[in-house]
């Protein structure tokens, strides 16, 4: 038997998702790849049952399509600390809605399904299809020992990286293409599928009848009242069916954390649910319909040791251990009777705590507080059982617990004893105390148990804020826990918020209190909008994250102020304005599957903005049909069941607001929930006074200012996948619709409002002006002597104080102006109705007075970005701006944007006139008086300190035309490090030390050039890196909070080093890897290296995938290590990256044309330097993606440790599945994807010119994937041959385009031999053929620079090289003639040749030999002809004495 290699290609088509690649459908490797999947008598028989095929087609269902609903869902689960395992059961009422369900599908994965039981008889009809157990060797096994190709075998030889596409369209029903799923957005994974016994009777039922089986918690459990609403008699509902799945869990990767390191405590050992990726979070953890709109009650049992010393130490009855632990008990109470006898009980007490002294308790936080049970276990006595019930019907997404020895404290204890009188100054308590109906349970491990008081301090008010405004808490209690080491921030479930310990800080620190404060009002804003009432499909998941974010930013105002409200609304809206450039719509999102919560940050931002924005126009007629009354509404439709399902989409969201505000909101939903992009206006005014009107044209010129956005590593991988999957653009919106109301500042003084209703692109109107026409007086003149306050900004009066700073006030033109101007200034949109950008065009002295005397932050703010967006500055404008920097009365934020204004208006061409404003400024607030030495750190003043803590990063934003930072700057921000004392502060400065040296490592860095080494400032940059090293040390003696200082150090010294203002050693970063430190640090060294060249060096991303998968019990340390990978990859793709550990393979390279995808070999003579020419061309083609992922994959896709590393992580089960996503849109920016490859045959023995003699041919069957090998009919042999005679001769007539081949000329006897070769596989890679003894020699003459390649001929060598090889090449596209030569041509007159086929002789200036080959035919035809041109060279007949020597061939591969 030989061996046949058969080269397959794919032939799928794009727009038929049916149709998918060989490896998809073939029935060769639908192979059970699960451990267990029932019988394999039953298993054997099933698959080749048309029902099985049925059944294992990887197919996106809906849920609603299956025909039947879970009422009810029991979960039985025994968790296993010591072994990281889950082994329980779990038992569903299944209620069908047709008498024709003949499978039930669950999901479930990673997991071990014991047995099944329908009804209570045990059944054995069950499929259990997880392909994401890749590593199962039984699998491996059979395809070995069958032959069969397995594209999840990791040493296969048939497949490499560039078919990372199979592995993924295997794991299609996981991770979906979004173009296959146009129709259905949401979707089960529907590994576990339960045939039906043939004989089941299903019989109508009374939904109202139905008795869900009783739960060792909540016994007569009903059926769930959204089930009872829905029975409108368009539904049918027969006999439930009781189904039962016993499984086990071990290692779990996704949905279930266990805390159970070996370098941590025991006693700090926990586990807990996550939920952070949708549809595939729970049930991975319990087989269940894991879906946003399938909705049940459930009753949860959870066995767990009783204490910390039972964990992994099992005591059941009737063994050894059991009867052991009964008499020492036994022995242990007659010791305290005893004891109780002779002494007190604080004695008493003693004895005990020293007997359990290092034991603690083990707890299940969970969503159920009030109703928790727990019981002890029935047959181990080292174990007990806590148990729930979720009465109001929830998705399984939205079912968590967690375990650990946590200690808990009721929030609402403290506060309810409170005193009415005493509500301003107690934080915990809301307006009344006796409305407190939900007390809040806050869990934390007990070396947290403080931070986690003073974190959710607020916790308790925000509850009760949300009752009265909104409505009832839709669970019977509400908790929080704080866990280490979540993936995420927070994960939300019914009653239960899991945190990230990382969210807890100390009551001495500031910064986090703002931050943390926003994620706990989300949180538990999710409770009612997100859980209680959950989204129908992603697409409306804007609604409920918009409703909890509305709600979350509606307390903020309560909380901290209206000024801190509208501050926020302004820096959030600006921030949409910026980001929503080339973004969809918020509510047609192209997500990636599995959808995580990281692909939401852009819907979190704009989608509580939107709705801001809705309640303000709603609002505008009366206030009370606001979304104060939506809201409400639909929560009570939610607790009543006449919302569908619970489930809430956009359509029934705009119907209530409608039905609320009677008003059709169509025009608003189709231009900010479904439309994209942000208006920018610019309004226009002048001033009739025959008509006393102002005549305003307002314009919108969005369309042309806006600028496609520059290339960002944080989203360069999204870019690029979205770019190779042609995602269509989103359509941007040229015009706006809406009111608008137009405030007008009148020379009376009292401001006028008028409503503009926008219509157009260029709207234009008059304006009533109001009062009388005068002269306005000066406010001076006009103040009452009983007001205290009149005028912002009124300090640095003095006439000392002017000359000390350099003041001066506005002209006395200024003035006259502005007291003939009828009205004082104009502002757009005052009541907050657009998320927009608005340029108003009045004179600079009405945005003056606009900044004194408007009292509104928002009037403030945008004067002073009016100033600071000045392209002529002058001393005036600083003067201004100094003013509101030094005011303390002004608010915080309006004191940095002038800080802010100040730096964007100092330039080189200005010689920095605001830098001297500012630091004169800063100088006069912190340092000592005529020093920049700092003063001892004082933050007892909050708004001193926000203004203190965004200097830093505000001055080293000043450049001159260079892009360096000057030199002040510089010394003063190493100043504020070097003198920084905190010694008398009462609060933690750490946060503000990592600001301190981020901004100082800026202003080194920038402006930094390699090329130029005196153009760097070296020793000030030896001065940086020593105050690192020394902050460095001196955090791992003191620790910071959370170590961030230390982290920062290796961050900033990664980030000098990549500029090249430092060297740093490998050898340093990855001792920086090891264990003893933070796992935050660790991972930045792992970036760093990767960064500074690691991505080519293959003994580094070993090093790099082996603590990955060696660490798949840290899931947190493992997922920042894969976003470390992405980040690195992004950085190179968009920066370049530093080759400083290359592997050989990168030394020689074939340079690319990143603007075509032809490859080219550049010859030069080496005379010229082309690397500054390479950089300046590559970084060009780095604007775009394009270039910018072509690029990515000349310089890397060819590096043997990348393509291996990337590979070795697709296959592992050691990653969680959105490690595996990001794994796979990385292969896909890297790699091509290569549908062919070459299959492996046995066939009969004979030589392989009989195959070709017989005419045997490989045809594709009508079988996606199938290949029939056979020989053709004699007829078929003899029509071909026929047809072949035909066809050659109407070639000869036939006009084809033009073409040219040179190639070798050989004589008849020897065998044709190609010195060039181009792998068909990866066409970059070209291999030159040279002889042994040559090939030592010639090495030394090529040099490679990159891309280019330049070899170095002799004066001997050149003559060779002519006599072998055309070298002048002249085509003539006019008249459609090609000419080769040796020589350079004479120019000579060329004759006419009308017969269409030009013969062009060689012209070599030497006599033809008889035996010289035949001219060249060149052909020609009428269209414009493409040129294809094969550069080859003529092959010398070898001397007789000379053919042994060179049959001994060397090889030089240059990529």
């Amino acid at each position: 038997m030989h061996d046949l290699y058969i080269f397959l290609k794919s032939t799928k088509k794009k727009n038929n998702p049916q149709q998918s690649s060989l490896l998809d459908t073939t029935h060769i490797y639908n192979m059970p790849s699960a451990s267990n999947h029932g019988t394999p008598r039953m298993v054997g028989g099933l698959i080749n049952t048309p029902l099985a095929r049925q059944i294992n087609a990887k197919k996106v269902v809906n849920p609603v399509i299956q025909s039947f609903k879970v009422a009810h869902q029991r979960v039985n689960i025994d968790i296993d600390l010591s072994s990281n395992s889950i082994d329980g059961f779990t038992e569903l009422t299944v209620i069908p809605t047709s008498n024709k369900l003949k499978v039930i599908k669950l999901d479930c994965r990673e997991m071990e399904i014991k047995d099944v039981l329908i009804n209570g008889s045990r059944s054995l009809n069950y499929v259990y299809d997880d392909l994401l157990y890749i590593n199962n060797p039984e699998y491996f096994e059979h395809c070995i020992d069958s032959k069969v190709i397995n594209v999840m075998d990791l040493y296969s030889d048939t497949f490499n990286v560039h078919q990372h596409h199979l592995i993924r369209s295997k794991l299609d029903y996981i991770f979906k293409n979004p173009k296959h799923d146009e129709e259905s957005l949401d979707y089960n994974t529907q590994e576990l599928k339960i045939l039906l016994p043939d004989n089941m009777k299903f019989e109508l039922t009374d939904i109202n009848s139905i008795q869900t089986p009783s739960g060792t918690s909540h016994p007569g459990t009903t059926t769930p009242l959204h089930l009872k609403s829905k029975g409108t008699g368009n539904e049918y509902y027969y006999t439930p069916i009781q189904l039962k799945v016993v499984y086990k869990v071990k290692n779990p990767q996704n949905g279930v954390n266990f805390v159970t390191n070996e370098d941590i405590e025991k006693k700090l050992w926990h586990a807990y649910t996550t939920n952070s990726n949708y549809n595939v979070s729970t049930s991975s953890w319990v087989p269940c319909i894991d879906d946003l709109s399938s909705r049940c009650t459930w009753s949860l049992e959870v066995n767990i040791p009783r204490t910390l010393k039972d964990i992994g130490n099992p005591r059941m009855i009737g063994s050894k251990e059991a009867l052991d632990y009964q008499q020492m008990r036994r022995k242990r109470s007659g010791e305290a009777i005893q004891n109780f006898a002779q002494q007190n009980n604080d004695s008493d007490d003693d004895d005990d705590d020293d007997e359990d002294i290092g034991n603690y308790d083990m707890v299940v936080p969970s969503g159920d507080f009030n109703n928790v049970k727990e019981t002890p276990h029935p047959i181990d006595l080292s174990k007990k059982v806590v148990s729930w019930s979720i009465f109001n019907p929830v998705c399984a997404h939205h079912v968590g617990w967690a375990v650990g020895c946590f200690e808990s404290f009721v929030l609402s204890d403290e506060s309810a004893g409170a005193k009415e009188d005493d509500e301003e100054d107690t934080v915990l308590r809301g307006d009344d105390a006796e409305n407190v109906n939900n007390p809040v349970t806050i869990y934390s491990l007990p070396e947290d148990v403080e931070w986690a008081k003073n974190t959710s301090i607020i916790t308790n008010k925000a509850l009760d804020f949300f009752l009265k405004e909104y409505g009832s808490f839709p669970f019977s209690s509400y908790a929080i826990v704080f866990v280490r080491y979540l993936p995420c921030q927070t994960s939300n479930f019914a009653g239960l918020s899991v945190m990230s310990s990382k969210l807890l800080y100390p009551p001495d620190m500031i910064e986090p209190m703002f931050t943390v404060t926003d994620i706990l009002l989300k949180s538990i804003a999710t409770q009612w909008a997100g859980i209680n009432i959950s989204p129908q499909t992603f697409n409306d998941m804007w609604c409920t994250i918009g409703i909890a974010g509305f709600m979350a930013i509606s307390f903020i105002k309560k909380l901290m102020g209206a000024n801190e409200f509208r501050y926020r609304l302004r820096k959030q809206m600006d921030k949409v304005v910026a980001e929503d450039v080339g973004r969809h719509a918020i509510a047609s999102q192209p997500f990636k599957y599995p959808v995580s919560e990281d692909d939401l940050s852009f819907v979190w931002l704009k989608s509580p903005i939107v709705l801001f924005i809705l309640d303000n126009r709603m609002t505008k007629t009366d206030k009370s049909f606001g979304l104060s009354r939506v809201l409400p509404k639909l929560f009570l439709q939610a607790m009543s069941g006449s919302l569908p399902n619970g489930t809430l989409n956009t359509e029934h969201f705009r119907y209530v607001c409608e039905k609320v505000n009677r008003n059709k909101l169509e025009n608003f939903f189709k231009q900010w929930v479904f439309g994209a992009g942000a208006p920018v206006f610019r309004i226009s005014q002048r001033f009739n006074k025959k008509k006393g009107m102002i005549e305003m044209n307002i314009r919108q010129v969005q369309h042309h200012e806006r600028t496609p956005k520059k290339l960002d590593s944080s989203s360069f991988i999204g870019d690029a996948v979205a770019y190779l999957d042609n995602e269509p653009l989103p359509p941007q919106q040229h015009v706006f619709t809406g009111p608008m109301t137009i405030r007008v500042h009148e020379s009376d003084g009292s401001p006028y409002e008028h409503i503009v209703e926008l219509k157009e692109a260029n709207t234009k109107l008059d304006i009533q002006y109001n009062s009388k026409f005068r002269k306005i007086k000066k406010k001076d003149d006009g103040v009452d002597p009983g007001i205290a306050f009149n005028q912002f900004g009124d300090v640095l009066l003095s006439h000392a104080e002017m000359q000390e700073w350099n003041l001066r006030d506005w002209d006395k033109r200024d003035e006259e102006s502005l007291s003939s101007e009828p009205f004082e200034w104009i502002r757009g949109d005052v009541d907050f109705e657009w998320i927009a950008r608005i340029d108003i065009k009045q004179p600079d002295f009405m945005f003056g007075s606009q900044l004194v005397y408007d009292r509104d932050i928002e009037a403030q703010l945008e004067a002073v970005r009016y100033f600071g967006e000045l392209e002529k500055t002058n001393t005036t404008y600083c003067t201004a701006l100094t003013r509101t920097l030094m005011d303390d009365r002004y608010f915080y934020g309006v004191r940095i944007a002038a800080a802010q204004a100040l730096a964007d208006c100092s330039n080189e061409a200005n010689n920095f006139i605001g830098l001297e404003y500012l630091l004169k400024a800063f100088g006069e607030l912190y340092c000592f008086d005529d020093s920049f030495i700092p003063k001892s750190n004082d933050f007892s003043d909050f708004r001193g300190f926000m203004l203190q803590s965004a200097f830093p990063r505000i001055l080293c934003g000043v450049k001159d035309n260079d892009g360096k930072v000057p030199k002040r700057i510089q010394n003063l921000l190493l100043n504020l490090v070097k003198f920084n004392d905190n010694s008398m502060n009462a609060f933690v400065d750490s946060l503000y030390v990592s600001e301190l040296v981020v901004s100082l490592v800026t202003s080194t860095v920038s402006g930094w050039r390699n090329d130029i080494e005196e153009y760097n400032d070296t020793e000030f940059a030896g001065k940086v890196l020593s105050e690192l090293f020394r902050l460095q040390k001196l955090d791992r003696w003191i620790p910071s909070y959370q170590n961030i200082i230390e982290v920062t150090c290796i961050q900033q010294n990664i980030r000098m080093a990549l500029v090249g203002a430092r060297k740093l050693s490998f050898e340093e970063l990855l001792y920086m890897t090891l264990d003893k430190y933070p796992m935050e640090a660790r991972v930045e060294a792992f970036r760093g290296i990767l960064e500074l060249g690691g991505l080519k060096n293959k003994s580094i991303l070993q090093y790099f995938l082996k603590v990955c998968l060696l660490n798949f019990e840290r899931p947190l340390y493992r997922s920042k290590l894969i976003e470390a990978l992405v980040k690195s990859v992004s950085s190179v793709a968009t920066y370049g990256g530093v080759s400083t550990l290359d592997d050989p393979e990168f030394h020689t390279k074939v340079d690319t044309n990143v603007k075509s995808s032809s490859n080219r070999i550049i010859i030069d003579d080496g005379s010229q330097d082309n690397s500054a020419m390479k950089s300046k061309r590559d970084d060009m083609a780095r604007a775009s993606i394009k270039g910018a992922i072509e690029i990515l994959r000349r310089d890397f896709s060819e590096g043997q440790g990348l393509r291996e590393t990337l590979w070795e992580l697709l296959h592992t089960s050691l990653i969680g599945l959105h490690e595996r996503r990001s794994i796979f849109c990385l292969c896909q920016v890297l790699f091509k994807e290569v549908d062919s490859y070459v299959v492996k045959l046995p066939v009969p023995s004979m030589p392989v010119e009989e195959y070709v003699r017989k005419k045997i041919v490989a045809k594709v069957s009508n079988y996606p994937g199938q290949v029939t090998i056979k020989r053709e009919g004699r007829f078929k042999i003899q029509l071909a041959t026929r047809k072949s005679v035909i066809a050659k001769v109407k070639l000869e007539t036939e006009h084809k385009p033009l073409k040219i081949s040179l190639k070798p000329v050989i004589e008849a006897k020897q065998k044709a031999a190609s010195a060039v070769h181009v792998d068909p596989v990866i066409p970059t890679k070209v291999t030159f053929k040279l002889p042994g003894h040559r090939l030592a020699g010639f090495a030394k003459k090529v040099e490679l620079d990159g891309t280019l390649v330049t070899i170095k001929l002799g004066r001997d060598m050149k003559s060779k090289v002519d006599a072998l090889a055309h070298r002048y090449v002249r085509i003539n596209t006019k008249r459609r003639k090609i000419e080769v030569s040796k020589v350079p041509f004479i120019e000579k007159e060329e004759g006419s040749n009308t017969s269409g086929v030009t013969e062009v002789s060689r012209n070599t200036g030497e006599k033809e030999d008889a035996k010289s080959p035949s001219p060249i035919l060149v052909k020609k035809e009428k269209k414009r002809p493409k040129v294809y041109i094969h550069f080859g060279g003529n092959v010398k007949k070898p001397d007789q004495g000379s053919s042994s020597s060179s049959s001994k061939e060397g090889s030089t591969e240059v990529e």
